[in-house]
């Protein structure tokens, strides 16, 4: 392989590498196999004549030569994606605003709030992407996107930043012929004849979850059955009279239509802040700096 061969690709996997500190997070991150990781960093190393990473029992790190390419390698894809970020603002193209959505706001502040973009700034592009967070503060961190709405969910906040912007409450929601709804007092142990819905221990959410049942003191003996479904959580609570523990954004349309109705819940400990999430080693466009005053500026809409 001729060093004019060394491409992009062999950048991204290699930084991807050190972020992670692991092949196969790399390629998790990346979408790619784990043998295409390998080869391609192989075929780095091959080329550079230099060992960039040693692999260990305690994991990953850097060789000397390996640091010493990191920093270039990281300036090298910076002016890239700047240079692609030109690109899409030249003179007689559409300036290009690029959404992370994580699920929670998809459907709650961030359509009223793209809404107001456009009637503002016609002229700008709007994409919007949703994923898991995982996914889209990997694109958020490749510049493939220009910020992240929804909750702050991650730990690792390298090279990135989160701004809380409100805070979103965790409710329990119920079919509108529930036996429960409708009611204005009720007790914990008035669920107990029902199933509870509720994500998967280790989860944010569940955690909440729990911590609100320990704290109000209800103890154990609750029926939960664990969802990270949202289609199946509607239909569930739907046709058999579950209680779901869910964020308020993602039944934020059912909680309008009245199909879905929150039970008289309410604590410090079932809320959880919501914002953007920007990088940190990438200046902002017009039209980020724009949307994100829109979303500083919107408020929450309770039905």
């Amino acid at each position: 392989m001729s060093l004019s061969t060394i491409n992009l690709r062999h950048l991204r996997v290699f930084l991807a590498v050190v972020q992670h500190g692991s092949l196969q997070k790399a390629a998790q991150m990346l979408h790619i196999t784990l043998s295409a990781v390998s080869k391609s960093l192989k075929e780095l190393e091959d080329e550079l004549g230099q060992r960039l990473v040693e692999r260990g029992r305690r994991g990953m790190r850097l060789t000397q030569a390996g640091e010493a390419f990191q920093t270039h390698a990281a300036q090298a894809m910076s002016s890239f994606n700047q240079a692609l970020t030109l690109a899409h603002s030249a003179p007689g193209q559409p300036e290009v605003l690029r959404i992370g959505a994580l699920p929670t706001a998809a459907g709650y502040m961030l359509a009223p709030a793209v809404a107001l973009m456009q009637a503002r700034h016609p002229e700008v592009q709007i994409q919007v992407l949703s994923g898991v967070y995982e996914y889209l503060v990997a694109k958020l961190r490749t510049h493939d996107l220009d910020l992240i709405v929804g909750r702050l969910i991650g730990r690792d906040m390298l090279g990135v930043s989160f701004e809380a912007l409100y805070e979103e409450d965790l409710v329990l929601v119920v079919h509108r012929d529930h036996p429960l709804a409708g009611r204005e007092q009720l007790e914990l142990d008035d669920l107990r004849p029902y199933t509870l819905l509720a994500s998967p221990p280790g989860t944010l959410v569940r955690i909440t979850v729990d911590n609100f049942l320990l704290a109000s003191g209800a103890g154990a003996g609750f029926r939960i059955v664990e969802s990270l479904s949202e289609t199946f959580s509607r239909v569930f609570t739907h046709d058999h009279q579950a209680v779901w523990f869910v964020q308020r954004g993602l039944v934020n349309l059912d909680l309008r239509l009245g199909l879905l109705v929150p039970l008289p819940f309410a604590s410090p400990l079932l809320k959880a802040p919501v914002g953007l999430t920007t990088p940190t080693d990438h200046p902002q466009s017009n039209a980020t700096r724009a949307f994100a005053e829109i979303l500083r500026r919107w408020q929450p809409q309770h039905p």
